[in-house]
């Protein structure tokens, strides 16, 4: 790998203790710091990124999209990528079933958490103003800042449609809630008392199990789902091991 690796990223107001608003990009940079290999971040403009996501991935001159794409192109060309070469078949299978339920169905959980529950998405305005004033050019701010409002009302419809869309929007907040606890119990079975998921050595879904309990305790989206994910140990034991480790 001749230049560096750069994400681009959402990122999140300095002095949170966070490094993303997002945890696709959380379960990226916890898996590239899994693995060893350095990169540099960067704000990016979600508008004119391919796909229109972030996170994007620039390595060797080319942008790769989305979380999982960035991955697997690193294990196929990075000697030090982290590989799931030590799991069994069956354990394999396993791995891709929770990254299902954490990126499939938890992350609509928390997506609804997030634009669904009018509190809460008064708790991320500054978040997103933030990065709307990191992603423009410097002469555009302060239009953003005078339409901060309707930006951030147009941006919470636009998400409560995908919402309805996907099916997660239809129902009801205890609804919903209780498809998250159900989720983040059996996570927090399948973990039991082992260092990571697999075991003593961590795997790819680690990063993102990592990044889903992460924005559960660490950001500020009040629900019965983050208050039973911070009362299990062994969740927060996880992830409070990688914290220090790679991320302190």
């Amino acid at each position: 790998m001749g230049a560096p690796l750069i994400v681009y990223k959402f990122g999140y107001p300095a002095g949170h203790g966070t490094p993303d608003i997002s945890p696709f990009v959380i379960k990226l940079e916890t898996w590239l710091r899994l693995s060893g290999i350095p990169y540099e971040g960067r704000t990016g403009d979600r508008k004119v990124m391919p796909k229109a996501k972030l996170p994007v991935a620039e390595i060797e001159g080319r942008l790769i999209p989305d979380s999982a794409a960035i991955v697997a192109h690193l294990q196929a060309r990075d000697p030090r990528a982290l590989r799931d070469a030590h799991l069994s078949r069956a354990q394999q299978a396993q791995s891709l079933a929770i990254q299902a339920l954490l990126e499939d169905r938890l992350y609509w959980v928390g997506l609804y958490l997030r634009w669904c529950v009018p509190a809460n998405v008064e708790r991320y305005k500054p978040l997103l103003m933030d990065y709307a004033l990191r992603a423009v050019p410097g002469w555009q701010r302060p239009l953003v800042k005078a339409l901060a409002a309707p930006i951030v009302s147009g941006l919470a419809k636009r998400m409560r449609q995908q919402a309805w869309q996907q099916g997660i929007g239809r129902h009801g907040p205890d609804e919903v809630v209780a498809q998250g606890l159900q989720g983040w119990q059996a996570l927090a079975t399948l973990l039991g008392d082992q260092t990571y998921l697999f075991g003593a050595q961590p795997s790819t879904v680690d990063a993102t199990l990592f990044a889903w309990v992460h924005t559960l305790a660490r950001h500020p989206f009040q629900s019965p789902v983050q208050d039973f994910v911070k009362a299990q140990p062994n969740l927060m034991a996880f992830h409070d091991r990688i914290w220090a480790q790679h991320w302190a």
